[in-house]
């Protein structure tokens, strides 16, 4: 099995992109792009328009072909007209102090390391240059709505032991409607979904959750320093849930901030939306996966019931006519080199 990330040591501060020291605790944002530039537009626009605590916003392209770097770099540098070029960097840093947005940067990965692999490679290259201690980490397809940040920021800050800070995630074309609150898994089944219920307290914060949805996960560097990195070895799915629970047996809780919100489109880069009949083969295939997985690394003695309930799946799939879907989960169910590493 592979082992975890190794926990990232103090930023290094090595790099003079011409930005004042008085910054340098700025959180920083991270976002993965994959053949997605125009989701990453509405993303960033929504970022910019933050008001409240400064940002340095890090845009990682996991090896897209569809051109997303060129078409971003020339959004920014329409939008961003009037901002400095850092240099050596493809990166634009405001020319004015003040709250918000303070720099942003676009780096581009010469491959897929998934979307892990895409928020490590973020992490690191921002530790690199930066003493930030918060890091707000996001999906492209995803817009922030007003006090996104400071919501993350109090609601972490006021819990005790606070690991992983989700988001409240509401519907893209139907906002007024919550997609997910946070995760609830079922360990003996290897399943996991999204509550969509506030809870009924009313405050700022709910603990009542066994993971945040990935779409947007608020974390300090002390945590990174702790527990480490996301595992990239998931390439797809469950990450969060390894994430959280790896800090779990360290002591941190893993909450969310019910006053931060942003709007999600789900499964605009995997091709999944709109429930589990649209989902897509890569989807499929890394679902099964790392429902395996995980339960392996962590609640071994569930494995067996695990690995049987996805004859159910392929019944299901069946059932659908969803013949390549039916034989890919059999194919990996019958494949233990594909999640016993």
């Amino acid at each position: 099995m592979q082992p975890y990330p190794r926990p990232v040591g103090p930023a290094l501060a090595t790099r003079d992109l011409a930005v004042d020291r008085e910054h340098d605790l700025a959180t920083c944002v991270v976002i993965v792009n994959w053949n997605g530039w125009r989701d990453t537009i509405a993303c960033l626009e929504s970022l910019l328009a933050l008001d409240g605590p400064p940002m340095r916003l890090v845009v990682c392209d996991n090896a897209s072909t569809d051109a997303s770097v060129a078409e971003l770099e020339r959004w920014l540098q329409r939008r961003l007209a009037s901002w400095r070029r850092a240099q050596g960097e493809s990166g634009w840093i405001a020319t004015s102090s003040g709250e918000g947005v303070r720099s942003v940067h676009v780096l581009r990965l010469p491959t897929n390391p998934g979307y892990a692999g895409g928020l490590n490679a973020g992490i690191r290259w921002a530790r690199e240059r930066w003493a930030s201690r918060n890091f707000w980490l996001l999906n492209n397809d995803v817009i922030a709505e007003p006090g996104a940040l400071e919501a993350l920021v109090a609601a972490h800050g006021a819990t005790p032991r606070a690991g992983v800070c989700g988001s409240v995630l509401l519907e893209w074309d139907e906002p007024e409607r919550i997609q997910a609150v946070g995760g609830i898994y079922r360990r003996w089944l290897g399943v996991g979904w999204h509550d969509k219920e506030l809870p009924q307290h009313g405050g700022d914060v709910s603990l009542a959750l066994d993971y945040p949805v990935g779409a947007s996960m608020f974390v300090t560097a002390q945590y990174l320093d702790e527990v480490g990195l996301m595992d990239p070895s998931y390439f797809l799915y469950c990450e969060e849930m390894d994430w959280a629970e790896r800090g779990r047996r360290r002591g941190y809780r893993p909450l969310v901030a019910l006053h931060s919100r942003l709007r999600h489109k789900e499964g605009a880069s995997t091709g999944s939306r709109g429930g589990v009949r649209n989902k897509s083969l890569l989807s499929e295939r890394y679902g099964i996966i790392n429902r395996l997985r995980i339960t392996r690394r962590f609640w071994p003695w569930y494995l067996p019931l695990v690995w049987a309930s996805l004859l159910l799946v392929i019944l299901d799939r069946s059932w659908n006519r969803e013949w390549a879907r039916a034989t890919l989960v059999l194919r990996l169910m019958t494949s233990p080199r594909q999640w016993m590493n």
